[in-house]
């Protein structure tokens, strides 16, 4: 892949969609609202900003892409708002309500799949891989009909100890394609566990191709959709997708259940960039309009997962761990028996905070940034979307002022100090023992600069694209394609690694890959089924009796990826990026407060607290007994001591 082309990331969001774009030294951002009815459109959108700034049409800039990647909360959200698809399990005979759990462990059917819409096939197959019993035509056939009857949109196939031989579920899904062909209007799309993963553990197969059944539809159509527009445009390369297991693959080569929470792990990716940059463990904070999202980078090592969670259940997904809690620029303050209670519901993009004008009416932490004066109603977004205080104090007075009794100033003061208490917790919790933070997201750097002032940080970290920084963190990704096979007493390591090769150069080649350019490792996963645990094992460790044993392929193709450049450090005096001074209550005093501009700062540049740092797409308060100083790459640090905001 050319590297003096452009590089094109987008990140959607809840909220907003951003984008970050690099064209050798040139870098430019861009953020506009999501299109909850259709995602692409946002992702246009995005995208064509980001041309104008690089002053050319949405062709032309395309046509120069080397590639686009994109990252989405999509499949996320699905699953979380439940509009994923209407699913009929098929199971071994047995299980239609344990579904290969033990007892106290969450299912399938407590979430994703209807109960009604569970059906058993008779078949067996034993821990050696022998069929004992094959599936029969008739039994077969009538379940899936019962299930297509009742409303099952999409069948999934998961039999016991399908990880010995998977011959059975084959022959069920042969079975249903020839009784219902795809050119017939009652076929139904099915898929098998063992096409989506070939570790063992019944209930962790299930989980994760249920998992990614449920979103399957949604996902395919969107971003099939997003690469079509993108071709229409003279960009003649595949639409690479984010997966959660930290790198990016192409459309076609991806699964649904991949791209979970792939936006929030793209972010880590810049996180990882700024503790290589500094030689310094950090904790990454994202916090958007509707979450935090945290992570931990120690040693300059990403924290890979080897079974990922989805709404507590076990899966077979590798995943960048990434914890997550309800606080966020669009979370609701409401009173609850007389207490503040601050999200974990969000009013999302649309109608968004009362302050955006859209129709909302419930009261937000950015309308109460806005009546405190630390969000200025007039440059938000550069500009781009002005803000109602009005609007904001009237939210903030019915939903928690007039419930407390006390002024809209008060109840605005006690909304932050409510948030940020618990972003302060779950920064500290996460993270123990780390000193430095990297506050990201639109309501990260918002939120977070106070955090200096407790125990045990030192420094946090606002870059200039911290606003879009899950954009910024994707352009760090390379392409990944990751293969396993299951390694059985019988099997030849060798051969297994020599076929899942063979697969890997097949895929990449389609993704522009000679066969010299892809760079392999292999590792493997151990498995105790008597304790269900995961670890890592040497390659040459076969099955035994209480260990089973997964070989892994990764396949890994260079991308263009962005760099730090650095400058030299000039004057500490600010003044030149002073703009002005407006009124802001910080705490239970009003102040006039000297405001800046980020982009205007020079390198070197001190700013002493209390005081605003507006950016295009966010704001920076810097409280009292504070500092913030921009360093040689164009960071912002601040510290509570001038000797921690000197890193580089």
């Amino acid at each position: 892949m050319k590297k003096d082309l452009i590089t094109v990331n987008i990140d959607v969001g809840g909220t907003f969609t951003d984008g970050f774009f690099a064209w050798g030294n040139r870098l430019v951002s861009a953020k506009v609202p999501t299109t909850g009815h259709d995602l692409t459109v946002g992702f246009m959108e995005c995208i064509e900003s980001g041309a104008e700034k690089m002053e050319m049409g949405l062709s032309e800039f395309l046509s120069k892409a080397s590639m686009v990647r994109f990252s989405t909360t999509m499949g996320t959200n699905a699953i979380i708002e439940k509009k994923g698809m209407q699913i009929g399990l098929l199971v071994t005979s047995g299980q239609e309500g344990e579904l290969y759990s033990v007892e106290g462990e969450f299912k399938v059917s407590d979430y994703f799949v209807n109960p009604e819409l569970i059906e058993g096939v008779e078949e067996e197959i034993d821990i050696e891989g022998k069929v004992i019993i094959k599936p029969k035509v008739e039994q077969t056939l009538k379940a899936v009909k019962k299930l297509q009857e009742s409303g099952a949109r999409m069948i999934v196939i998961s039999l016991k100890n399908s990880y010995w031989n998977d011959a059975n579920e084959r022959e069920v899904k042969r079975l249903i394609q020839e009784e219902y062909p795809r050119h017939y209007l009652g076929s139904v799309p099915t898929l098998a566990s063992f096409e989506v993963s070939s570790r063992p553990d019944d209930y962790r197969r299930l989980n994760t191709v249920v998992g990614n059944a449920y979103i399957h539809r949604p996902m395919k159509v969107s971003l099939y959709r997003a690469e079509d527009k993108i071709r229409s445009h003279i960009y003649n390369k595949p639409l690479f997708i984010g997966h959660s297991s930290g790198g990016v693959a192409a459309v076609a080569k991806t699964r649904a259940i991949d791209t979970l929470n792939s936006g929030p792990v793209a972010g880590v990716f810049g996180v990882k960039a700024l503790s290589d940059e500094y030689q310094v463990d950090i904790i990454g904070a994202d916090m958007g309009g509707t979450s935090l999202d945290l992570s931990v980078v120690r040693k300059g090592e990403l924290p890979l997962e080897l079974s990922h969670e989805i709404e507590g259940l076990p899966t077979h997904i590798p995943a960048i761990a990434v914890q997550t809690i309800g606080a966020g620029g669009g979370s609701i303050a409401k009173v609850v028996q007389g207490e503040l209670q601050i999200g974990p519901e969000s009013v999302g993009a649309n109608p968004g905070p009362a302050c955006f004008g859209k129709g909302g009416k419930m009261a937000t932490v950015t309308d109460a940034d806005v009546v405190l004066g630390r969000i200025s109603s007039d440059f938000f977004l550069g500009g781009r979307l002005e803000l109602s205080v009005d609007k904001a104090r009237k939210a903030i007075e019915e939903h928690v002022a007039g419930e407390r009794k006390n002024k809209v100033e008060e109840a605005a003061n006690e909304i932050i100090m409510g948030v940020e208490e618990k972003v302060k917790d779950a920064v500290v919790k996460v993270g123990s023992g780390i000193g430095t933070v990297v506050a990201y997201g639109g309501a990260g750097p918002m939120h977070m600069t106070g955090l200096v002032k407790e125990k045990g940080i030192k420094r946090i970290i606002i870059t200039p694209h911290s606003a879009i920084f899950s954009a910024f963190g994707e352009s760090m990704m390379g392409i990944l394609h990751t293969y396993t096979r299951p390694l059985l007493q019988k099997s030849n390591v060798e051969e297994l690694i020599n076929q899942m090769k063979m697969d890997a150069e097949k895929d990449m080649k389609s993704e522009g890959f000679s066969s010299d350019e892809i760079k392999f490792d292999v590792d493997a996963i151990s498995y105790d089924p008597s304790e269900r645990v995961d670890g890592f094992v040497p390659i040459e460790k076969k099955r035994k009796k209480d260990e089973l044993v997964t070989l892994r392929l990764h396949a890994r193709g260079e991308a263009p990826v962005s760099v730090f450049t650095r400058g030299k450090c000039g004057e500490e005096n600010p003044e030149i990026a002073k703009i002005g001074e407006r009124e802001v209550i910080w705490g239970d005093e009003k102040i006039s407060t000297p405001v800046f501009i980020f982009e205007k700062l020079q390198k070197g540049a001190i700013v002493e607290g209390p005081a605003i740092i507006e950016s295009i797409d966010t704001t920076i308060p810097i409280v009292e007994g504070t500092f913030f100083r921009v360093d040689v790459i164009g960071n912002g640090i601040i510290g509570s001591k001038r000797s921690d905001i000197v890193v580089s």
